[in-house]
């Protein structure tokens, strides 16, 4: 059997049963190189006391059936996830691949991006596409993220961004940079629907949906001890944060159409708030 368990965002995020899950596997993999996680690896073992293979992006995407799915179809094995194992990171073709080799999978959920984005007071529900900004550059300016935007937009929905970062120093995957900055990504959202003008690719009302004076928040190290959440015009913000250097993981929202209680709580997060 192959256990496949939401780690959260802290070791105490595990239940008990996940602890016990873990503790009789044979052998535990860790996926690590999408997300970012409080404790560093040598705290998870020690609180699990059970060893943990690290798993870079080239295990998980060429070497799983030979390092975790094969040893599954005799034994009990277990990979963890960061955060919830399918949300924003998809195991689904992994729990596919397992059953074409008839392995029992058992799944464990935990909190992620997609609960904890809620203690901005913003509704789950009032959200529309999520998006991930990935590291970007002069010759890579991706279109998705506005594109997703502006569907969101014409609803009245709020915008998610999820910023990419690099936690196991994947050089030939995302070279140097560990994460990418939240102000960065703002100004990239602000930029794209002038290039996008420039190129004929939208009409220019659509250039004009996303403004500096747009209302924008920050959220840094949701559900950890030391998480951030702060809000404000789009142009302060880039300001504001510009020499923070707020932690990873960092993710950025855009109001859509805000519930007067939405907009009472997240006044609390301004950064003019006397």
């Amino acid at each position: 059997m192959l256990n496949i368990i939401g780690i959260g965002t802290k070791k105490e995020d595990l239940t008990s049963e996940m602890i016990s899950t873990i503790q009789n596997s044979k052998e535990v993999f860790l996926e690590y190189y999408t997300c970012f996680y409080q404790d560093s690896f040598e705290e998870l073992e020690k609180y699990l006391n059970k060893e943990i293979k690290i798993c870079n992006r080239e295990d998980i995407e060429t070497r799983i059936e030979e390092l975790i799915l094969k040893p599954s179809i005799d034994e009990d094995n277990t990979l963890l996830v960061i955060g919830d194992i399918l949300v924003a990171t998809t195991h689904t073709d992994l729990l596919l691949r397992a059953k074409e080799l008839k392995i029992k999978t058992k799944l464990f959920h935990n909190i992620s991006i997609a609960n904890l984005i809620t203690k901005t007071g913003l509704q789950w529900y009032k959200f529309g596409k999520v998006t991930s900004i990935p590291f970007f550059n002069k010759k890579f300016m991706p279109r998705t993220p506005y594109l997703n935007f502006i569907d969101n937009h014409r609803m009245g929905a709020h915008s998610l961004f999820l910023l990419d970062l690099n936690p196991s120093s994947d050089i030939a995957y995302k070279g140097n940079r560990k994460y990418l900055p939240a102000h960065e990504s703002f100004q990239f959202l602000l930029d794209i629907p002038k290039l996008m003008i420039e190129n004929e690719e939208i009409e220019e009302k659509e250039s004009q949906y996303i403004q500096e004076e747009d209302i924008g928040i920050i959220c840094s190290r949701l559900g950890m001890k030391d998480e951030v959440i702060i809000s404000g015009k789009i142009s302060e913000l880039i300001e504001y944060v510009k020499d923070k250097n707020l932690p990873e993981p960092l993710c950025i929202i855009i109001l859509g159409d805000c519930h007067e209680i939405e907009t009472e709580f997240l006044n609390q997060f301004s950064i003019f708030k006397e």
